[in-house]
């Protein structure tokens, strides 16, 4: 594969991945708590405004496959956790991380973690229940461009002590975009 993360386009948005009815082309799942940052990553790390982004979380309600350099997709996925505004449930978030996550066409997970606070029991169950599934993670940590140095050097140990040795970190100006691109080639192949 060779991904340069130029040539993208809006494949299908679908309510789970056996409805999807595009090729098995490799999928890389992007997760996340509501509001971190989702479909801003992926707007950065493909240079345009496809993934709708909004102040209010829980907007993404289902499964927004991208075809990225005719290779493989990134795939948005609706966040979990609570929000003001109406987001999907508990047991359908769970339901539709159960049928993905085995999927053949989810070669690897991209995980986004809002380390300003400290995460919860939530947070830390399905961390460990991603690990199960035995793909390559990628752990990026996002709004770095929001912490001062201290904040990030304890969002760091956060990571380490949930077992994460290697983190990327992604900051509104982007200059850290190209690290996540090569992490994700790399756990793509």
């Amino acid at each position: 594969m060779n991904e340069s993360f130029k040539k993208v386009r809006f494949v299908a948005s679908a309510p789970s991945v056996s409805s999807f009815s595009g090729d098995y082309k490799p999928g890389v799942l992007m997760v996340g708590r509501s509001n971190v940052g989702k479909s801003t990553l992926i707007n950065g790390l493909l240079g345009q405004k496809v993934a709708f982004s909004s102040k209010k979380a829980g907007k993404t309600k289902a499964l927004n496959f991208f075809l990225v350099d005719d290779s493989f997709y990134l795939i948005d996925s609706p966040g979990y956790g609570s929000t003001n505004f109406a987001t999907m449930s508990t047991v359908q978030f769970s339901s539709l991380m159960e049928e993905a996550l085995p999927s053949r066409l989810v070669r690897a997970i991209c995980l986004l973690l809002d380390l300003r606070r400290e995460p919860g029991k939530d947070d830390i169950a399905f961390i460990r229940f991603l690990e199960t599934f035995g793909k390559p993670i990628v752990v990026v940590l996002t709004k770095t461009d929001q912490m001062n140095q201290s904040a990030l050097a304890k969002a760091r140990t956060i990571a380490k002590e949930l077992g994460f040795e290697k983190v990327l970190l992604s900051d509104a100006k982007g200059s850290t975009r190209e690290k996540i691109r090569q992490a994700i080639s790399s756990a793509l192949h």
